[in-house]
């Protein structure tokens, strides 16, 4: 009687093992090969396949005693999340719900058991990316919570867990094994980390991504581009929250990993077709990387420069690493102290060293950090050209040109700040020269506007110092301030012109996200029209005429747009306050005039 039952057991398991064979052959191989007509073929297959496995266990439950351990759980969670993940791949989403909650009902009573953990997690796993694709959050952080718990249990067993090939194969656990479970594991912290994305957690979702990522670099489980560029997306979340030490740290990382794997492409003999692809995604790569560095440096300039302002009597204490920010940390991510979002294994003071993480406080601190953000902008532009990739270029020259902007701010010497401004005109007026306003129309908008900014940042540089000196102005003098108005208004009606229709009209209703710049653009020519400079009287006239009438476009958009009154409170205000100034003026103008 032993002999036959153990003959079946047998017979059960080749048969269990020569099915799930063919099924991962037609998940793993067969189905990247499937007819566009049929994009799910080998999957259906492969269903059919797990089904029948399901019916022959399901026959054998009141015999589980012939197996060993739980053996036969395992084999059943196996089938069933295989079918769960093919439902949910053919959009199959109830049923996938329903057989991967069966699963889950068989296998959670065993959740530390060696067989059972890996292929536990996995389920708890997918139901988590089920509920979070039906935009049911809450209900996937739960799944996931779960696969966290029953990760950590059986961690605390001490024991190896048997995935089900072994059970197959009646193998020894191994290091490979060990790997199944860490994997299955670092999965889970990923899509917490989606999770927590989606529902606006945006610190928990970040200390997720960084578990995630240092767990990749723990268990060398990464491709090293792919994880480079995540590291580096995930610094510029950091710098956003003044978060800088985390930021520098994880930028440093992914420098660090970018050098390693660029070392080891240099060291491959090979030139062909492969080889040439990936040293061209590495410098594509490297060149996003960098664009990152430059981005942590201008955040770094905004932050310090917010901070002098805000605060320019007594100075806050100056938190840079996020250990002012409070983490409801019950899920036990990061020990409760958000300083430990590091990197222990990797050696990254190399590029750490070349950039500060504290908040600004001289010009000379402002100028190190220029000076970097100056070296990183070299890098990407060497990838990012004008004529292959225009739009990438663009960006880069507005970070070059706001960079400038900020050190000028630290500049005390009003000569140096002006060159300062001058060589942003330099770069945006040659940009601007070059790109054709049909196809880059938002960059033609915002260049500008930003050299209309630049022309009145170097006029109200000239005037304060203008009004400074005892001496009496020079004619040269007077041409300056002039020629500055007349191109800060130059550059405003350009960006004015590109907003109106084809008649020349400014559009009854504007796009909210042009409301802000049209009024602010409207309000500076009204400004910089008053500060022109003129003796005789008729020009002078019409200065104010071309003040008066920016002054009451603002009105005249304030009063029909409400959300244009309500976003530009302040300048709508002010502008009224113009409107009815400025035309006792003009009469007493055209009063000298006409006597």
């Amino acid at each position: 009687m032993k002999v036959a039952d153990t003959m079946s057991v047998k017979e059960i398991f080749n048969d269990y093992k020569e099915n799930y064979s063919k099924v991962r052959k037609l998940l793993d191989e067969d189905s990247k090969n499937d007819p566009e007509n049929e994009p799910y073929l080998s999957k259906y297959k492969a269903k059919e396949i797990l089904c029948s496995m399901n019916e022959s266990l399901l026959k054998n439950t009141a015999s589980g005693n012939l197996f060993q351990g739980n053996q036969l759980e395992a084999m059943l969670g196996a089938v069933l999340l295989n079918i769960g993940i093919i439902d949910m791949e053919t959009d199959e989403l109830t049923s996938s719900d329903n057989v991967l909650s069966e699963a889950v009902t068989i296998l959670a009573a065993y959740s530390s058991k060696p067989e059972i953990v890996i292929t536990l997690i996995n389920v708890y796993n997918n139901l988590g990316i089920l509920w979070s694709n039906r935009e049911e959050p809450e209900k996937a952080i739960t799944y996931l919570l779960n696969a966290k718990e029953a990760y950590e249990t059986f961690k605390c067993t001490l024991l190896m867990p048997l995935p089900i090939e072994h059970i197959l194969s009646g193998g020894e656990s191994n290091a490979a094994d060990f790997m199944l479970l860490e994997k299955a594991h670092t999965l889970t912290l990923y899509y917490l980390a989606q999770v927590y994305g989606s529902l606006k957690e945006n610190l928990k979702s970040a200390i997720y991504c960084h578990v995630t990522l240092r767990r990749q670099l723990q268990y060398q489980d990464f491709e090293p581009i792919d994880w480079a560029l995540n590291s580096a997306t995930l610094s510029q979340f950091f710098a956003e929250q003044n978060g800088f030490f985390q930021a520098r740290h994880h930028l440093a990382a992914a420098s660090t990993i970018l050098k390693q794997y660029g070392d080891t492409l240099q060291e491959a003999e090979n030139n062909d077709e492969v080889q040439l692809a990936k040293l061209e995604r590495f410098q594509h790569r490297s060149a996003d990387v960098a664009r990152c560095w430059v981005k942590y440096c201008i955040l770094l300039m905004t932050a310090s420069k917010s901070r002098l302002m805000n605060d320019a009597e007594g100075l806050t204490e100056a938190i840079t690493d996020m250990s002012n920010l409070s983490l409801e940390d019950n899920e036990n991510i990061c020990g409760g102290d958000l300083k430990n979002l590091v990197f222990p294994d990797l050696y990254v003071s190399g590029y750490e060293s070349k950039v500060t993480d504290k908040f600004l406080l001289m010009y000379q601190d402002a100028r190190e950090v220029f000076l970097c953000c100056q070296m990183w902008l070299d890098k990407a532009k060497e990838y990012y050209k004008l004529e292959t990739l225009a739009s990438d270029y663009i960006e880069l020259i507005q970070d070059c040109s706001q960079s400038y902007s900020y050190l000028a701010f630290f500049e005390e010497d009003d000569e140096r700040r002006a060159k300062m401004h001058k060589r942003r005109i330099d770069m945006l007026e040659e940009l601007v020269k070059e790109i054709n306003p049909l196809y880059y129309l938002q960059f033609c908008r915002q260049l500008w506007f930003e050299l209309g900014e630049v022309y009145s940042d170097i006029l109200n540089i000239k005037l304060e110092k203008m009004n400074k000196s005892k001496d009496k102005p020079t004619p040269h003098s007077l041409k300056k301030i002039n020629t500055l108005c007349e191109k800060s208004i130059e550059n405003y009606d350009h960006f004015l012109n590109s907003v109106k229709d084809k008649n020349g009209k400014m559009p009854p209703k504007l796009e909210f996200d042009v409301i802000r710049p049209v009024v602010s653009a409207h309000a500076f020519i009204g400004r910089n029209s008053m500060k022109r400079i003129a003796l005789d009287k008729t020009v002078q006239l019409g200065h104010v005429m071309k003040s008066y009438e920016s002054y009451q476009a603002v009105v005249d958009i304030c009063k029909s747009d409400e959300d244009a009154a309500a976003m530009m409170k302040e300048e709508f205000s002010l502008c009224q306050e113009m409107v009815n100034i400025l035309p006792l003026k003009i009469k007493k103008l055209q009063a000298e005039l006409a006597g």
